[in-house]
């Protein structure tokens, strides 16, 4: 039988395992890292936004990492639309101003912890404005009731005060825009 020695975490003692047919046995679970985050640190968000009658050039949310010592880390973010759109993912700088101030909701609702955020959304004729794009992430294309997500994946990290807004850049009318963006600091 194969032997394999390692370091018990648990008792921090020695220990060895064995296998059968020369191979260790072995079982794992394995799920995202936004799911330990929300389990063990209690610092996993959504920040749900509306915004009614978009126009094009306006921005539908504002997220800003206001941490003194934690990456904000964006998962994925989702838009709907109910007319035809197309959205834009942006890095941004600048003061943002006007807007309607948005409060996200921690995901492990026995964790204390707020998110160290500055949030906006339009909120209906309250544009938000005092931004200057730094670099265009991801971009998507709405048919109209539809959804789509900017697929992420963990790769969006924000160090204090970076940036990100989402902008409707073309629209069909004025349909009214609605998401979210999933985050959790690390």
């Amino acid at each position: 039988m194969a032997r394999v020695d390692f370091k018990d975490e648990v008792t921090g003692g020695d220990s060895q395992a064995e296998g059968s047919d020369n191979r260790l046995n072995v079982s794992s679970r394995s799920d995202s890292r936004i799911y330990y985050n929300a389990r063990d640190e209690g610092q996993c968000y959504t920040l749900v936004f509306d915004h009614p009658l978009a126009a094009a050039g306006q921005y539908s949310a504002y997220l800003k990492n206001t941490s003194t010592d934690k990456t904000l880390v964006v998962s994925h973010v989702g838009i709907n639309a109910d007319d035809l759109a197309k959205f834009k993912l942006w890095f941004v700088t600048g003061t943002a101003a006007n807007g309607v101030a948005n409060i996200p909701a921690n995901t492990n609702k026995a964790s204390p912890n707020d998110a160290s955020v500055t949030a906006l959304e339009d909120g209906g004729g309250t544009a938000i404005s005092g931004l200057t794009t730094d670099g265009l992430i991801d971009v998507v294309s709405l048919v109209a009731n539809g959804h789509e997500e900017f697929r992420l994946n963990d790769a969006i990290r924000l160090g204090q005060n970076d940036a990100i807004a989402i902008e409707a850049d073309v629209v069909t009318s004025t349909p009214e825009c609605f998401g979210v963006i999933f985050f959790f600091f690390e």
